[in-house]
């Protein structure tokens, strides 16, 4: 019999489990008959045939849980009464299961929130076709040995446009911050410059409209704005009739063609797009000097899709081939000649994107690596409680299972009685854990924001996180369940039938392990009260740290004059304004100094 009929077998036995009992027991008597009336033609009495054959086949009742048996079901119906029996014995000791539960809850939830952070910063792909085929390009000087530059000027990213030959497709993009306010107080969103292809590219599809295409950023482009999903549904309610409308984005009009599909928030990990327009419209808000024609104005990202077929060391040698080109068309006309010279030897560089771009990631990868040991400490002092609290139960039903084994269970059955207890316990402490854990993810996402940079995460349940969560449920289960479980069964059936004193006399040697249990809780919370100790010690440092002025009623003010009508060529003059009427006596009313 193959695997997929033994398992439809198994799926029919025990969904239809009255059925398939009444067809066994029709089955096995039809058998049964059938050898009686064999033995009765051949002379033999019915009734003695009939015994004859119950004797030969065993007994019905044999014959049935051989067959259970062969099918799996015995297994599972044990399963089913651990299970149950497990759940009456915790709930008779309902202060017990309290805080068992309580515990792992923490320590599995701290797991759970910092894995989310993982997940979500450094290992979970983008929500775009075939991530896996995207590139990063960056670009590398020589003369200074740098690695790690991934902005370019629009010059650079027209040559790499139409150079593109191990490319099925090249997009570029750029953060940006547009105030949607016509008059009076500001109110800033999140916007990006894409290319043309930016969103055939990733393969992303609109919610309502249309969406970018090459069509629209060429130079001389109208002024079109595509929205995210989730600020088309916050400033417009969702509603149809945003598409076709005009928004105005720093007192410009721009009128809106479609809308982005959900899940998208753009290709910076923390943050997330509101409003996408076209690299051409920049001349829209730079005026005479455009950053489309500046070739030292380093502000864009480019990525890349790989073709099928062409290998990392093929991408890494075509890119060597046509940097030369690239550069040299794209020398920056206001450096001086040695610079310049310097300038067509640098070379570009590709990086995996699967994952997107993020400066957070390269910020907090180490101290979230840090965070997840430390809270994996956390989870083992926790089992070493559990562990400990089942050994002190353990002295309570040594009779029971003293019981249980002069009745025939064997050892392994006993055990598996006990771990199926604990992985309960682990089971609802992770459910509990759970919601710990969305709600200090959050709490640790508002921690990171400023106001400056509110940081943006999807939180969004994957199956990364919840597998992670049912696998440390069954690894705390077995951790602190097996040693108490393998302990509390080896029950001396004399020494528990003799009663208290007998047991008393016993308990040194039984409960040895316990100590070492101690033993081990009390060094892993003495290693997490040193780091603990240490990381106070770091803050109060830095609280304390001279920074060379006095900081209290200290008051830090942003100014953008793009906002404004202000010609760029005043912007000098009207900070100097600014600073005099802060200095001028109305002002030193509210301010002690300027």
């Amino acid at each position: 019999m193959t695997l997929f009929s033994r398992l439809r077998s198994w799926l029919h036995s025990t969904l239809h489990r009255s059925r398939t009992e009444h067809d066994m027991d029709a089955e096995l008597r039809f058998h049964l008959e059938t050898y009686a009336d064999d033995l009765n033609r051949n002379g033999i009495p019915r009734d003695e045939a009939l015994r004859r054959a119950r004797r030969e086949f065993g007994g019905l009742e044999r014959a049935k849980e051989e067959c259970r048996d062969a099918r799996g079901i015995t297994f599972l119906e044990s399963l089913l009464q651990d299970i149950r029996y497990a759940l009456r014995t915790l709930r008779s000791s309902p202060v017990y299961t309290a805080i068992a539960i309580f515990t792992l809850a923490l320590g599995i939830g701290a797991n759970t929130a910092i894995f989310s952070l993982i997940d979500t910063v450094v290992l979970r792909m983008l929500p775009v076709r075939n991530p896996q085929e995207l590139v990063q390009l960056s670009r590398q000087d020589p003369a200074r040995g740098n690695q790690g530059d991934f902005y370019f000027t629009n010059a650079i990213w027209e040559q790499l446009r139409d150079h593109r030959d191990v490319f099925s497709s090249a997009l570029a993009w750029s953060t940006d911050r547009f105030d949607l306010a016509q008059g009076g107080a500001v109110q800033n969103v999140n916007g990006i410059f894409v290319s043309g292809d930016f969103f055939d590219a990733l393969g992303v599809r609109p919610a309502a409209g249309r969406l970018l295409t090459v069509a629209d950023d060429q130079r001389g482009c109208p002024a079109l704005a595509v929205l995210s999903y989730g600020f088309w549904q916050d400033h417009f309610g969702g509603s149809p009739n945003a598409v076709g409308s005009t928004l105005s984005l720093n007192h410009h009009p721009f009128q809106i063609v479609g809308v982005s599909s959900p899940g998208f928030y753009g290709l910076d990990v923390g943050s997330k797009f509101d409003v996408a327009i076209p690299i051409c419209t920049a001349t829209i808000f730079d005026g005479k000097n455009s950053r489309i024609d500046a070739r030292s104005w380093w502000w864009l990202s480019i990525m890349a899709r790989v073709k099928p077929g062409v290998t990392p060391q093929q991408l890494k040698i075509r890119l060597a081939v046509f940097s030369p080109t690239v550069f040299a068309a794209a020398v920056p006309s206001d450096w001086d000649p040695e610079d310049q010279k310097n300038f067509r030897n640098w070379s570009l560089l590709s990086a995996p994107a699967s994952t997107g771009k993020s400066d957070l990631r390269t910020q907090f990868d180490q101290p979230l690596n840090i965070l997840m040991a430390v809270v994996g400490l956390v989870l083992l002092i926790a089992c070493a409680n559990i562990a400990g609290l089942m050994f002190a139960r353990a002295v309570s039903r040594t009779k029971e299972i003293a019981v249980r084994k002069a009745l025939g269970a064997s050892r392994l059955r006993l055990i598996r009685q006990l771990l199926t207890e604990c992985l309960l316990l682990s089971s609802a402490g992770a459910l509990l854990g759970f919601f710990f854990a969305r709600w200090g993810t959050a709490l640790l996402v508002r921690y990171l924001s400023t106001a400056g940079n509110n940081v943006f995460l999807d939180l969004s349940i994957d199956a990364r996180i919840l597998a992670f969560t049912a696998a440390i449920a069954l690894f705390t289960g077995i951790l602190f369940g097996v040693l108490p479980a393998f302990r509390s069964t080896r029950v001396s059936l004399t020494v528990a039938m003799k009663g208290s004193t007998a047991e008393h006399t016993d308990r040194g040697l039984r409960f040895r392990p316990g100590k070492w249990i101690v033993a081990s809780q009390v060094a892993l919370s003495l290693v997490l009260l040193v780091v603990a100790g240490l990381f106070l010690h770091s803050m109060l440092k830095l609280a304390a740290l001279d920074i060379g002025f006095d900081r209290s009623n200290v008051l830090l003010v942003n100014s953008d004059l793009k906002l404004t009508t202000v010609p760029p060529e005043q912007y000098l003059a009207v900070y100097d304004e600014i600073e005099s009427r802060l200095r001028s006596p109305s002002a030193l009313l509210l301010f002690s100094s300027p």
